[in-house]
C-alpha cells in the first residue's frame, strides 16, 4: 500500500503523549512492530501507510481524520477561545443560553428539597401527637 507522505509523526507522539497518556512500548506491542520502527513513525523517518494510520487510530480510539488534522483542528480552537479568531472577548459559553446545572447542583437542589419535605413531615407528626396529648 502507498505510503502517506505527511509529516504526521508528531500529532501521532502528542496524541499519545498528552491525550493517551501511552508509553512508546505499549504503541509498538498493538502495532506487532519494534519501538525503534514505531519510533520511525513519530519522527517521521519512515513512511506511514493508510493501513498504519488506521491501526493507530484504533489503538488512540479516534479517527484517522482526527490524527492527521490534530495540530490544526487544536491551533483553530485555541485561536478561538483566545479571541484570536475574532470573538472580540465576548465568553461564548454563555452567549444567551443559561448555563446548565452541574451534577452538584443537581444533587444539591435534591438534598434542599428532601430536607425541606423531611421538616414538613416532622412538624405533621408533632402536631399529630399534640392533638393526640401524645408527649415527645
Amino acid at each position: 500500500m502507498k505510503g502517506l507522505n505527511l509529516n504526521v509523526g508528531s500529532n501521532i507522539k502528542e496524541i499519545r503523549e498528552v491525550e493517551k497518556n501511552f508509553k512508546r512500548t505499549y504503541v509498538a506491542e498493538r502495532l506487532n512492530i519494534s519501538e525503534r520502527a514505531y519510533s520511525n513513525i513519530e519522527n517521521n523517518v519512515s513512511e506511514l501507510t493508510v493501513s498504519r494510520l488506521e491501526d493507530i487510530a484504533i489503538i488512540f480510539d479516534c479517527s484517522p481524520l482526527y490524527i492527521l488534522n490534530y495540530k490544526t483542528a487544536k491551533k483553530e480552537f485555541y485561536n478561538y477561545f483566545h479571541n484570536n479568531a475574532g470573538n472580540n472577548g465576548v465568553n461564548i459559553m454563555n452567549q444567551g443560553v443559561q448555563a446548565q446545572p452541574t451534577i452538584t447542583d443537581r444533587v444539591v437542589k435534591l438534598q434542599e428539597e428532601l430536607l425541606e419535605s423531611e421538616r414538613k413531615r416532622i412538624a405533621l407528626l408533632e402536631a399529630l401527637l399534640k392533638n393526640n396529648n401524645i408527649d415527645f
